[in-house]
C-alpha cells in the first residue's frame, strides 16, 4: 500500500513539476564569470561559470540558524571559495590525485603527512562517502566558523590561507 501511495505522489509531483513553464531560458540560468581562482600551486585553474543558485549566499540557514560571518571563517573572498568548491568537484569526478593533494595543507588529520602520502592513499582518504560529501555541496547552506568552512557535517574542511583555499580536513573512515 506504501508504495502505491508514494508511486501516486510521486507522479503527481512530477505531472505538478512538468505543467509549469520556466520563466526562465537555460541561458538566464547560468551566469557565465570568468574568475580565476586562487593559485593551488603555481599555475592558476579557471572554472568558467556558476548558476545563480551557486552564487546565492545565505542569510538563514534551512534549520532556521543564522550563519557566521565570512570573516570569522577567515574567508574574504566568497566568490573564490565557491569556484574552488566546484574545482575540487571536478578533480574528484576525475580523480585527478596530484591537484587534489595540491589542494591539501599537510599534515591531514595527524595520520597524512605529505603530498605523496595523500596520493598513495588516495582511495582510502577520499572514498566514495567524502566524494559524495563534495559532489552535494549546497553552495548556498556552507556552515563555517573560526576554523573554516564546513561541508557536510564536517567530512571536510576548507580554509583560506592566504590567497589561496586548502582543505584542512578530510574526516574518512575505511570503508567496509
Amino acid at each position: 500500500m506504501k508504495k502505491y501511495i508514494s508511486l501516486i505522489f510521486i507522479s503527481a509531483v512530477i505531472s505538478v513539476s512538468c505543467n509549469q513553464p520556466s520563466k526562465e531560458t537555460i541561458a538566464e540560468k547560468i551566469v557565465p564569470i570568468d574568475i580565476t581562482v586562487m593559485p593551488v600551486r603555481s599555475e592558476l585553474m579557471k572554472v568558467s561559470a556558476l548558476s545563480p543558485a551557486e552564487l546565492k549566499d545565505d542569510s538563514v540557514f534551512t534549520d532556521g540558524s543564522i550563519p557566521a560571518s565570512w570573516n570569522i571563517a577567515g574567508i574574504s573572498n566568497v566568490k573564490g571559495l565557491k569556484l574552488f568548491i566546484k574545482q575540487l568537484q571536478q578533480w574528484v569526478i576525475t580523480n585527478d590525485k596530484e591537484m587534489l593533494a595540491s589542494a591539501v595543507q599537510f599534515p591531514l588529520n595527524n595520520t597524512i603527512k605529505t603530498k605523496e602520502g595523500l596520493i598513495s592513499n588516495y582511495d582510502a582518504v577520499f572514498t566514495k562517502e567524502v566524494k559524495l560529501s563534495l559532489a552535494t555541496t549546497n553552495f548556498s547552506q556552507l556552515f563555517r566558523n573560526a576554523r573554516g568552512v564546513m561541508l557536510d557535517a564536517g567530512k571536510i574542511w576548507l580554509a583560506q590561507k592566504g590567497n589561496n583555499f586548502k582543505i584542512i580536513a578530510i574526516n574518512y573512515s575505511a570503508e567496509k
